[in-house]
């Protein structure tokens, strides 16, 4: 019988594996067929704000060779870093040049840059939103070698109190990263020693060496880690599938408003002639329907949503988590 079962095993992943192949035939030759005649004439670039090898740079760069396999067309990234994502905010939003060989990955995170950060220059209404591509709860880890490596975040917050100890805690400054750290620092009555960074993967990198005692990431940033470091929260309604074991903030502070992602989206600036934009916007959509993709990006804690398939919808979801984020700002007195 063994035999049997895996030939029948064989049979029918080559039969999916074809009905892929297919798939991704048909809609390449779809793509052909909407692609302007002049465009791409060169190589487009695909920026986001922070360095190599964090989230937003691991997804950039499944997005670019995805983007490659379905057109042809040449794809790289670019990683223009600062402030903790408030350079590329800036730059894309009022440098970036119109005509569709500059677009980004972005994030939510443009909303705080836009409410705090902006000077009033810019908004995140001013940007372009082509393509929702995934969001990912935040997370807070300790080092399973430090201070605090056997204790959940409730023993955490005990010891804290109890011992007045100065707590170092990764964040980016003025984004949900350090929104998140200071509303467990009301909700739990302490005062941590706040250390701003310039995105997750520079905080990993100093907590793995004791400099910090926790911080905030993505599991894409902490694959391959292994036991060197332990998920203690995860800011999200419900349990990560990848982390049942792991509580949400919620759930140790008795709340329901302790729901931060980082929500990624295809992001760039208007005025893009329509032909190009319209092209854009079909490969994306197209890219976002393959399996291996969403595979690749769930192994590394991406949580896709088909239903926001257009623009219009990813604008929408944009204003439904600004909404939130400029509440807790209002009710901590950041804006009036």
């Amino acid at each position: 019988m063994r035999p049997l079962k895996h030939a029948l095993t064989t049979v029918i992943l080559m039969l999916l594996a074809s009905g892929a192949t297919a798939q991704t035939a048909e809609a390449r030759a779809r793509l052909k067929a909407l692609k302007p005649a002049d465009y791409p004439a060169k190589t487009i670039e695909l920026t986001v704000g922070f360095a190599a090898g964090g989230a937003m740079d691991i997804v950039a760069r499944q997005l670019a060779q995805k983007f490659q396999d379905y057109t042809g067309e040449n794809m790289v990234v670019q990683n223009r870093t600062g402030a903790g994502g408030l350079v590329f905010n800036r730059w894309l939003l009022m440098q970036a040049p119109t005509d569709g060989y500059a677009i980004g990955l972005g994030n939510n995170m443009i909303i705080g840059d836009s409410l705090l950060r902006s000077e009033n220059k810019w908004s995140y209404h001013d940007a372009d939103s082509l393509a929702f591509i995934s969001y990912e709860p935040v997370i807070w880890f300790t080092s399973a070698s430090g201070r605090f490596k056997n204790l959940p975040l409730s023993e955490i917050i005990k010891a804290a109190k109890k011992d007045k100890a100065d707590v170092r805690v990764g964040t980016v400054a003025a984004t949900l990263i350090e929104t998140l750290a200071e509303q467990v620092e009301q909700k739990a009555g302490v005062s941590f020693n706040q250390i701003p960074f310039n995105g997750g993967k520079p905080a990993i990198a100093a907590l793995m060496g004791d400099h910090i005692d926790i911080s905030f990431g993505f599991l894409g940033e902490v694959r391959g880690m292994g036991d060197k470091l332990r998920p203690v929260a995860v800011a999200s309604h419900k349990p990560v599938a990848s982390l049942s074991a792991v509580p949400t903030f919620n759930a140790v502070f008795n709340s329901d408003d302790m729901n931060w992602v980082i929500w990624r989206y295809i992001i760039a600036p208007k005025g893009i002639p329509a032909a190009r934009r319209t092209w854009l916007i079909a490969v994306f959509n197209e890219m976002m329907k393959d399996a291996q993709l969403n595979a690749d990006l769930e192994k590394n804690g991406g949580i896709q949503d088909a239903s926001i398939d257009t623009p219009a919808k990813v604008s929408a979801e944009l204003e439904r988590l600004a909404a939130a984020e400029r509440k807790f700002y209002v009710q901590t007195g950041l804006l009036k």
